[in-house]
């Protein structure tokens, strides 16, 4: 009983990662950067890639940067209107994956560290 409670009250708050990439360390940075201090996200990943597509016709091979946004059901919503309005790229990609099997505790940080919740100090960074 107390388990379904528990679970029942934190899928109001259920964790979603924005997927987009961006053409180079300066750009990913500040939009990550405005995401955590804005609270849209929580938490921003970033890390070089390589890229093969179809653009206009022609095949591109290229670095990127890949980021990955970090927020909850409340705040993706304005979290991918930040990212189309700030986007250096024509069409950005923004693409939402649920996360539908997730730490609970994570979700609670996610909750606290973004619009639904109030700022929370975490003693150890690298303990979410």
């Amino acid at each position: 009983m107390i388990l379904f409670l528990v679970r029942a009250n934190l899928s109001v708050a259920m964790g979603v990662m924005i997927i987009s990439t961006y053409p180079d360390k300066e750009s990913v940075s500040r939009v990550a950067n405005i995401a955590v201090e804005s609270k849209l996200a929580a938490c921003v990943n970033y890390t070089p890639i390589n890229s093969v597509y179809s653009w206009k016709g022609k095949i591109e091979d290229t670095k990127e940067f890949l980021a990955l946004f970090k927020t909850t059901k409340d705040a993706k919503q304005k979290l991918k209107e930040m990212i189309t309005r700030s986007h250096p790229y024509t069409v950005p990609e923004i693409v939402e994956i649920k996360m539908d099997d997730i730490n609970l505790l994570y979700v609670k940080w996610l909750e606290e560290s973004t619009l639904r919740g109030k700022p929370k100090k975490r003693n150890n960074p690298s303990k979410r």
